[in-house]
């Protein structure tokens, strides 16, 4: 075997080692964090559908509109950072 051969295999290595990105993300932390905040999105949408059209109550709608905020927040901003 050559030296070049012997110099392509350990560049080869390293290039294969470069590639790998991460480990991932527990898998339990992840199924649990999605049906939180999944959740607490759909929980937002039923509050907001629960409001009557003949007496619109503000309180449901600021209510359900928050839940839902919340748990977009939680999706795109702090799961983000706490998984990393």
């Amino acid at each position: 075997m050559s030296n070049q051969h012997v110099a392509d295999a350990t560049d080869a290595q390293t290039h294969q080692d470069e590639n790998v990105t991460s480990k991932g993300n527990n898998t339990l932390l992840s199924v649990v964090l999605f049906i939180v905040l999944f959740g607490l999105f759909a929980a937002g949408l039923y509050t907001m559908s629960l409001m009557p059209m003949d007496e619109p109550s503000i309180g449901l709608f600021v209510g359900g509109l928050a839940m839902c905020m919340v748990a977009l927040y939680g999706t795109f901003d702090l799961v983000p950072r706490f998984l990393t």
